[in-house]
């Protein structure tokens, strides 16, 4: 679904961005958030944000009393339109990184799928998704927490009797 809307909001993503990039840099927040490893088999969903260079996973800050689950859930529904109850979400790791000059504690969960979705893109916030064999994303740019989780989760996706 796009509009003439689209290139602009964009834009003002890249500048709000920029800001709070600018703001972290200056205070150093602790934050905390979950990102979702989006599952078929080895392939993992991965996105691209208009306002970033790096590739990612659905994911964001999480809410106050909410849980990894919970926002793992609601940023699945925000960012690519897929549905999933928190109970379908497993805890898996967790991730501190310090890019964008935040000390972040990142929590993940994952939701295995038997079959490919349909996604559903703002084109504005997020301008791009696939799954990816997860040793294909981590070719890719990636974020220091989503390329710590990648790399634990190719390791517990090996096939079996093979050494990764």
């Amino acid at each position: 679904m796009s509009s003439l809307l689209d290139p602009v909001v964009r834009v003002a993503y890249r500048g709000a961005y920029a800001l709070a990039f600018a703001y972290w840099f200056v205070r150093r927040p602790e934050t905390e958030g979950t990102l979702v490893g989006v599952w078929l088999g080895r392939k993992v969903l991965l996105l691209q944000n208009s306002y970033k260079s790096t590739f990612s996973m659905p994911g964001g800050g999480k809410h106050k009393r909410e849980s990894p689950q919970e926002a793992g859930a609601r940023e699945l529904r925000e960012e690519v339109g897929l549905h999933a109850a928190p109970h379908e979400l497993r805890k898996v790791f967790e991730a501190h990184g310090t890019d964008e000059y935040k000390r972040d504690l990142c929590h993940f969960v994952e939701l295995e799928l038997a079959a490919e979705p349909s996604l559903v893109l703002d084109n504005r916030e997020v301008v791009w998704a696939r799954f990816l064999d997860v040793d294909t994303a981590l070719q890719l740019p990636l974020g220091q927490v989503v390329r710590a989780y990648l790399e634990d989760a190719s390791r517990r996706r090996a096939p079996r009797g093979s050494t990764p």
